[in-house]
């Protein structure tokens, strides 16, 4: 599929397609947030899906989209948890075979969740990349669809139903702060509601290391980074040089990127859950990190630019999928 046909009219479709599957989320204006940074912030609490995260949306788009012939032989992905769930989930509902290739940094309990869905996994190599490159191997050999977590057109225009159910909600929107990691909710959600409204501001959140789509963009290309062990879980992780829709959107659409440590990821998760009552993952908690880190900077975010959003923002709550004893150990730190 051509790049140009990731359009309005394909996300449009994608809605109708993914609508008995997928839930439509709340957006609530945070009280907390909006009354420290003194603008209008809504939360879109992607949470709250079947599967407690927004992935659900791609992995419904893509697989409603196979051919018979497909279903029948089975799906293959790989993810970090969230895409991986999402998958299992699908595919129990449509009765075809699943296989979850996870690497050794997955958390258990993403590996576990996965597992009561049916779906079969597989743990192998280092970090994300291997297992990626592995369950592609077996995808070709076993004549199985490979599911991206990101790079597929249809996954794309799944995760870009956010920004319609967004503006639809609150025409008013004019800044969406979603996560960056391999750039499939960030690309749908930049290629939607830009279509819609073309003012609108779009910034992705990344980590501070192992950011791929980040340094790719600065680079220009696509660039290797280390995926190290990240309390955003979800955020690390390469980009395939194969890359062929998620580098060149988000390259072209994304108005700013920001970076968040660890730190501060620990920090909203416990901003979230003491006052605003919402359990979150790291990566979950992303944008989060990024607003309030604009509201209290530290000696570490020196060299960050201030992020220029406008009078009504809407940070994307990506998913809740976390461990309960890592929790209440982030919550107590």
């Amino acid at each position: 599929m051509l790049i140009e046909q990731i359009n309005l009219q394909f996300i449009q479709q994608a809605a109708k397609t993914i609508a008995n599957i997928a839930c439509r989320t709340p957006l609530r204006k945070s009280i907390g947030l909006s009354k420290l940074c003194n603008k209008n912030i809504y939360l879109k609490m992607e949470t709250m899906q079947h599967t407690g995260a927004f992935k659900l949306r791609g992995a419904a788009n893509r697989m409603l989209n196979l051919s018979e012939r497909q279903k029948i032989a089975g799906v293959i992905t790989t993810s970090s948890g969230n895409h991986g769930r999402a998958v299992a989930y699908v595919a129990n509902v449509l009765g075809i075979k699943a296989t979850i290739y996870m690497s050794k940094l997955v958390p258990a309990n993403k590996v576990a969740g996965i597992q009561q869905l049916g779906a079969e996994v597989v743990i192998y190599g280092d970090d994300q990349d291997i297992a990626t490159q592995r369950a592609i191997d077996v995808a070709k050999q076993q004549n199985m669809t490979f599911i991206s977590a990101f790079d597929d057109p249809y996954v794309i225009a799944g995760q870009g139903c956010i920004a319609l159910e967004i503006l639809e909600e609150r025409p008013e929107i004019d800044t969406i702060i979603t996560q960056l990691s391999g750039g499939g909710l960030a690309s749908g959600i930049a290629v939607a509601a830009k279509a819609v409204k073309p003012e609108i501001k779009i910034i992705g959140v990344s980590l501070v290391a192992g950011a791929a789509m980040y340094e790719s963009i600065k680079a220009g290309k696509i660039v290797d980074v280390t995926e190290l062990p990240s309390v955003a879980d979800a955020l690390p992780g390469a980009i395939p040089r194969d890359n062929k829709y998620t580098f060149d959107i988000c390259r072209r659409l994304l108005d700013e990127i920001v970076q968040v440590s660890e730190a501060q990821i620990i920090a909203a998760m416990q901003y979230s859950f003491t006052r605003e009552k919402l359990v979150l993952e790291g990566g979950g908690a992303a944008t989060i990190a990024a607003v309030l880190q604009q509201l209290a900077p530290t000696e570490s975010d020196a060299n960050t630019a201030p992020i220029e959003f406008g009078e009504n923002v809407a940070l994307i709550c990506s998913g809740d999928n976390i461990d309960t004893d890592q929790f209440l150990e982030y919550l107590q730190q």
